[in-house]
């Protein structure tokens, strides 16, 4: 390419964007695009909407790739997750599979040997993390999770009956929305 070649501004990911999540993570950077300039969504166009397709971290941002937010009904649900039970950098807009393991504990009661046994179960796949934040005492993680009203009462289940895990699905493992 030529030193004199004409650059535009566009955005770039600057993390891995999820399917169905808002475009957050993105940072500008200027690039020589030609011809395929009008293909991708420049600074001065804020990333509005939901993400259509995955976007790996470096990849600049398609105007194809955003549309308009769901109106599928969905349900928010707080999780407490020990922070060596979720991904290090977990973050608003990633996707996570959802496990629980059975324990003994006050909120649950008494596991039978059976489920005890039984071991790490898979609650829920490729879920929508909202947000995430520490509580004050560095104990626990509040993960907040965007799931399907049908969802709701399996994963509070989970989460009152055993330890939860969430387990990172990075954006070229995601599926698109049917």
């Amino acid at each position: 390419m030529s030193q004199d070649a004409p650059t535009v501004t566009v955005w770039q990911a600057s993390r891995d964007l999820s399917v169905g999540a808002p475009a957050l993570h993105v940072q500008p950077i200027t690039v020589a695009l030609g011809s395929v300039s009008e293909d991708y969504l420049p600074i001065d166009e804020p990333p509005t909407g939901e993400l259509r397709f995955p976007i790996s971290q470096g990849e600049l941002i398609p105007r194809s790739a955003l549309g308009p937010s769901t109106t599928e009904p969905i349900r928010i649900v707080t999780l407490g997750v020990d922070p060596l039970h979720a991904p290090i950098d977990l973050s608003s807009g990633d996707r996570v599979d959802i496990w629980s393991t059975p324990s003994d504990s006050p909120m649950s009661g008494p596991v039978s040997s059976i489920d005890a046994s039984s071991g790490p179960n898979r609650v829920l796949e490729n879920v929508l993390v909202e947000t995430v934040s520490a509580d004050s005492m560095g104990r626990q993680l509040a993960v907040v999770v965007r799931v399907a009203p049908n969802d709701v009462a399996v994963l509070v289940q989970a989460s009152r009956a055993g330890v939860i895990d969430l387990v990172a699905v990075p954006a070229l493992s995601q599926s698109l929305p049917s």
